[in-house]
């Protein structure tokens, strides 16, 4: 029987390659988009066409709509990804509107809702995989609100593997750094500026202390997520597991 495997934030990024990966091995995929302009545009991809992937459309950060979506969902589930997830860049000293609260309700307070919902739905043994970040383990200037949630995202994962363990669900964490999505490249498009240097001279002095040298890719986080997912990985929970050692020191 082919396993099913809910994906949050799959419309695009790393979520896209993680659920592209896994139904390209033969998953049966459960796809979360934020709206429904990214459903239309997921629905367009040539793989989700190809496979008999499902999109739904959820804003983890309404929790009424989380609740409205566990009550109705009735598919039993091998795995769930928590891959979900915005960045606020903001310091404490800067003025005006804070992010923390829109942050944490994405990043943290909408995975812990939408697992607990669905963990009836949960085959055991199963899988819950949490992608958190580097950031979830060291802090960086002007990333306060996503260094909290990735922080309580990988303490929840390591709270998750005591507290289901027995019921042989394993739970994990996978924590990129630097990860060649568009995104990253608007990050590293938008700091050069600030910092008055090209793009490809930031992008050097970045993956100057990397081990590779150079920015992983999705499809090498889809992989490890791959990997959680099997069962030669039934051995293994309570981890947070490091793309690479070095992120940047700011």
């Amino acid at each position: 029987m082919r396993k099913r495997v809910l994906v949050t934030g799959a419309g695009r990024g790393i979520g896209f390659s993680i659920a592209e990966t896994l139904a390209g091995k033969g998953y049966l995929t459960e796809l979360l988009v934020s709206s429904e302009t990214s459903a239309k545009t997921l629905l367009e991809a040539e793989w989700v066409r190809q496979t008999d992937a499902r999109v739904h459309v959820l804003d983890l950060a309404d929790r009424d709509a989380v609740a409205g979506f566990n009550q109705t969902w009735k598919s039993d589930l091998w795995a769930i990804v928590n891959n979900a997830g915005i960045c606020r860049t903001f310091g404490i000293l800067d003025a005006g509107d804070d992010p923390l609260d829109e942050v944490l309700s994405t990043n943290l307070v909408g995975p812990y809702l939408l697992t607990k919902g669905l963990l009836s739905r949960l085959s055991r043994p199963g899988r819950i995989v949490n992608i958190a970040s580097q950031l979830g383990q060291e802090g960086r200037t002007g990333y306060s609100a996503y260094c909290a949630s990735k922080f309580g995202l990988i303490g929840m994962t390591k709270c998750w593997a005591k507290e289901l363990g027995a019921e042989g669900i394993t739970v994990n964490a996978v924590c990129p750094g630097w990860v060649g999505t568009e995104m990253s490249f608007k990050d590293v498009d938008r700091m050069a500026a600030e910092q008055g240097i090209s793009s490809e001279q930031f992008y050097a002095g970045v993956c100057e202390p990397l081990e590779l040298k150079r920015f992983n890719t999705p499809v090498e986080v889809a992989n490890l997520v791959l990997f959680l997912l099997s069962d030669e990985a039934s051995g293994i929970t309570g981890r947070d597991w490091l793309m690479q050692t070095v992120w940047n020191q700011q």
